[in-house]
């Protein structure tokens, strides 16, 4: 099939290349020309965002206790309705299905306690995960709402599940994660905190910002376009049934650590003179190379710069709803051991904190995109002009760092996923390591293969300790 592959995408590319140069050329001008510079842009982190029905953020969270419907939804009104999101923009659903109970191991299909979601997955053999959930089709996207619940309660200390929707477009990440930690506060019956404010980027931050060359950016245009959408076009003709693939969907799969191997992962990493983000990133990095056969071109990796560059007075924790995301690539050598990984990441801790030279890349291509906010939305389009696209040869990586849930909370865990090429999606919660490996491209078995690999390397550094 490789001659009528290359063939079809060489014809997709010539008509939809010239058309998003084209399009990426007047938009870059445009924001130049009325808005002004990168931190004029980017003053709050992002530019235009908007809540918007039917684009959302999703996330599969389990609880330790049965959720109240009525204090749940009262909770969520309030606390939307502070980011101008209507009681009538909002969709909440509890289902009488109970969960299955605990699974055996954190490596668990990601469907599998749902079992009606299972059940219609076999039969029609799409996988009907919360990604793409929707409350009576199980079609992905909804856009009457512009945020979802819905919950099946479990018995007391038995799973309960959450498939969780939020603003896509206007909140990044782990400002969606803050969202929920307020949501339970919330629930709980806490006093409850100002978490939708605008702080503005420090002037010494908004001076970095503008030292990227827009001359520079202007003339990489055309060429990143080019070759974003080149292999975009690639990996999707590729990955079609009909192509010998396995077909082009969501596909993820758990693994979740508990607080005793989170605690040995560090403990084990820090031995071997790393940070549990770079035994992640190592390990990802080996699994493309043993699985799939091949080595990612880079890393994209996420960072909120809230705290670095957009501090509140006197700010002292990383609690705030907003959007303030940026994604610089971290190269991938020939050789990626658990050195490289740490060097990678103390790299990637300098770029945050000084705005260096990649910083400055995702910078441009973040303000003079078509797209210019969302959780990750802006760098999906292949006119994001940077390079390897996240769609070509990059692990899209992820990482929320440590993070607290409202004390007594009954919150238990927290999985989503962005399953592009490679997708590796983690967080310490309360101190258990929760990950999700996903991919659109390669099959459930290649990404169990992958998930699979992954944890063994890990497992590995965790005897270490």
């Amino acid at each position: 099939m490789l001659p009528i592959r290359f063939l079809l995408v060489l014809i997709f590319w010539l008509l939809l290349a010239p058309l998003l140069m084209i399009i990426s050329l007047f938009r870059a001008l445009y924001l130049r020309i009325v808005v002004g510079r990168p931190s004029q842009i980017l003053k709050y982190g992002s530019y235009n965002g908007k809540n918007t029905a039917g684009l959302h953020y999703a996330s599969h969270q389990i609880y330790k206790e049965p959720l109240d419907e009525a204090r749940l939804k009262r909770a969520l009104v309030s606390l939307c309705a502070e980011d101008d999101i209507e009681e009538k923009d909002i969709y909440v659903k509890f289902y009488d299905e109970e969960p299955n109970d605990w699974p055996q191991t954190g490596s668990w299909d990601i469907d599998y306690f749902v079992e009606s979601i299972k059940k219609r997955r076999e039969e029609t053999g799409h996988p009907y995960h919360f990604v793409d959930w929707d409350q009576e089709s199980g079609k992905r996207g909804d856009d009457q709402y512009k945020v979802k619940l819905f919950v099946w309660n479990g018995r007391p200390g038995k799973p309960t599940i959450m498939f969780y929707y939020g603003s896509g477009l206007k909140w990044d990440g782990s400002s969606n994660f803050n969202f929920n930690k307020e949501l339970m506060n919330r629930y709980m019956g806490n006093p409850p905190n100002s978490v939708f404010q605008k702080p503005e980027i420090s002037k010494k931050a908004a001076a970095k910002f503008d030292q990227g060359s827009f001359l520079k950016f202007i003339l990489m245009l055309p060429i990143n376009i080019s070759v974003n959408t080149f292999f975009m076009l690639w990996y999707s003709v590729r990955a079609a049934k009909w192509a010998g693939g396995n077909g082009i969907g969501w596909r993820m799969t758990a693994m979740n650590f508990t607080k005793e191997e989170s605690q040995k992962l560090y403990a084990g990493s820090k031995k071997l003179g790393a940070s549990p983000f770079a035994a992640l990133t190592h390990a990802g990095v080996k699994a493309c190379s043993e699985v799939l056969k091949q080595r990612p071109l880079a890393l994209a990796q996420q960072a909120s710069l809230q705290t670095r560059h957009f501090p509140l007075p006197n700010q002292n924790h990383r609690d705030l709803v907003g959007d303030w995301l940026f994604g610089p690539n971290q190269k991938v050598g020939k050789y990626y051991g658990l050195k490289e990984a740490m060097d990678g990441y103390k790299e990637l801790q300098s770029e945050l904190d000084e705005i260096g030279p990649k910083m400055k890349e995702t910078i441009m291509a973040k303000a003079y995109g078509i797209v210019n906010s969302g959780a990750a939305v802006f760098q999906l389009a292949p006119c994001y002009s940077v390079y390897p696209h996240a769609f070509n040869r990059c692990i899209f990586m992820n990482n929320y760092g440590i993070r607290k849930m409202p004390p007594g909370s009954p919150f238990h865990s927290w999985n989503w996923n962005a399953p592009l090429w490679l997708g590796i999606n983690s967080i310490n919660v309360d101190g258990a390591t929760t990950t999700l490996v996903g991919s659109c491209f390669w099959g459930q078995e290649v990404v169990d293969a992958m998930r699979d690999n992954m944890e063994a390397t890990l497992r590995d550094i965790m005897t270490k300790a």
